[in-house]
């Protein structure tokens, strides 16, 4: 194995019609990251490959351009792109590699990337089959109990493989047959190419199958994998459900066995890149994306975590959080809603109905019920009560408000940006300011009451004749 150069081909250029969407099913989400990602990941791992021959076809520079996104150096540097214009089948797609290859590679590896999640062991298992009974061709089969969309795998009388044969060209007894082809091959070239050239696309779409290239090559082996998850194939939103779903458990596992307690895991959602601490409590409902939560912190029920950081010892209940960090020893929600860039810092307080947006709350903050603080940045120990907020738009531009340490920003007071409040401030409830307000000062900013009895306004608005 480590004298021999292994190349691999991963088959990406349909559309998928059948997932009815004008996105490239390679590139559907699974779990928090593209349905190619997680066989690239897997390919990364495999030193004894060399190159690795990406097909794509279907708006192809928008899948070259996210895997190009999503793949570390190594396996960029090992990545060559072979376009396939028109999708005439996978027989084509691999007679579209063949002038990409370089000559000193003497096995090729197909995959689908359809087919994400077949495991390092699996590929591995493979080729070292391959190499020992020194086929010609090997196919990864499994067996269903429930093939359907599957190409089966047909055997003779003594049980040697002979052929594959696609659901759609298969007859009734063929259909009934349990051991499916997986779409993941190893082929020994140069017999691969002549035996390609041989296709014809004889077959109800008039597509070129690389399945009837195994017609062709004599020496061919059929490998069978007892995890059928693990090489189930995506062609419908049907089949993405139930990967994905195979995904999510997987992760939750994880979780579990890392120490932390996650309750009713059936209805929480954890994405790939999500790191957790242990001692870490997720309770219902909760959806956390591309984030990480430190250690001793209760999230959720019904919690949103997206692009978020939180240090140790916080809670957050029923809130919708983005592109936000918070510090150790908070108390979010319920009911907050902080998004963009925002940072809340140690030991902060921030209530029911709270939202918070493009802002820097410092330690010992107290933003306890329903208010609005955008663009703004408060300093320490301040208290912010009911109903407060900063009004930050103009109409023209969003402004920044800035509020000294230690002040008290009484209920229903509006901050008109932009606007500096002082340290040790006291604003009294009700107030509207709209000037900057020096340190140690106490503001009242009322209009005085004006009660005006028969008001033409009061006559038009009830109909009353006064």
């Amino acid at each position: 194995m480590k004298n021999s150069k292994i190349g691999c081909v991963i088959l990406a250029a349909g559309k998928g019609t059948r997932m009815k969407s004008e996105t490239p099913k390679v590139l559907f989400n699974i779990c928090g990251q593209p349905m190619i990602g997680y066989l690239l990941e897997t390919i990364s791992k495999i030193k004894e490959i060399s190159k690795v021959y990406i097909v794509v076809g279907y708006k192809a520079e928008e899948v070259k351009s996210k895997i190009l996104e999503i793949v570390d150096s190594k396996l960029k540097d090992k990545i060559i792109f072979v376009y396939q214009e028109d999708q005439k089948g996978s027989g084509d797609a691999l007679l579209k590699v063949k002038k990409h290859i370089d000559p000193s590679i003497a096995y090729l590896i197909v995959l689908s990337a359809d087919v994400p999640l077949v495991s390092e062991n699996t590929i591995k298992m493979l080729i070292m089959s391959h190499l020992k009974e020194k086929t010609d061709c090997s196919v990864l089969t499994t067996t269903l109990d429930n093939p359907v969309g599957y190409g089966r795998i047909v055997r003779d009388v003594s049980n040697r493989f002979v052929d594959i044969i696609e659901e759609v060209d298969a007859n009734e007894s063929q259909k009934k047959i349990k051991e499916v082809n997986t779409g993941i091959y190893i082929f020994t070239l140069p017999i691969l190419w002549s035996a390609l050239v041989k296709v014809k696309p004889n077959n109800k779409k008039k597509e070129y199958y690389l399945t009837d290239v195994v017609k062709f090559i004599s020496s061919k082996s059929a490998i069978s994998t007892l995890d059928s998850q693990e090489v189930k194939g995506i062609n419908t939103r049907k089949d993405l459900l139930e990967v994905t779903e195979l995904v999510r458990r997987k992760i939750i596992e994880r979780f579990l066995l890392n120490g932390v307690n996650i309750y009713l895991p059936d209805t929480v959602y954890i994405d790939i890149h999500t790191k957790i601490s242990e001692d870490t409590e997720i309770f219902s409902g909760c959806v956390i994306c591309n984030s990480e939560i430190g250690r001793n912190c209760k999230i959720g029920p019904y919690s949103y975590l997206d692009n978020t950081k939180v240090a140790d010892d916080t809670q957050i209940l029923y809130s919708y959080i983005i592109d936000t960090q918070i510090g150790n020893n908070c108390k979010i929600g319920p009911f907050s809603r902080i998004i963009n860039n925002t940072k809340i810092h140690n030991n902060v307080i921030i209530g029911n109905f709270v939202e918070i947006t493009r802002s820097i709350i410092n330690d010992y903050v107290k933003i306890r019920h329903h208010s609005y603080i955008g663009d703004t940045e408060i300093e320490e120990k301040v208290n912010v009560g009911a109903g407060s907020i900063t009004c930050n738009y103009d109409g023209i531009k969003k402004n920044k408000t800035y509020i000294g340490k230690n002040t008290f920003v009484g209920s229903n007071v509006n901050l008109v940006a932009p606007i500096k409040v002082g340290k040790n401030v006291m604003i009294a409830a009700g107030s509207t300011v709209t000037k900057d307000i020096p340190d140690n000062a106490f503001v009242i900013a009322r209009v005085k009451e004006s009660i005006k009895p028969q008001h033409r306004i009061i006559k038009k608005l009830f109909n009353l004749n006064m």
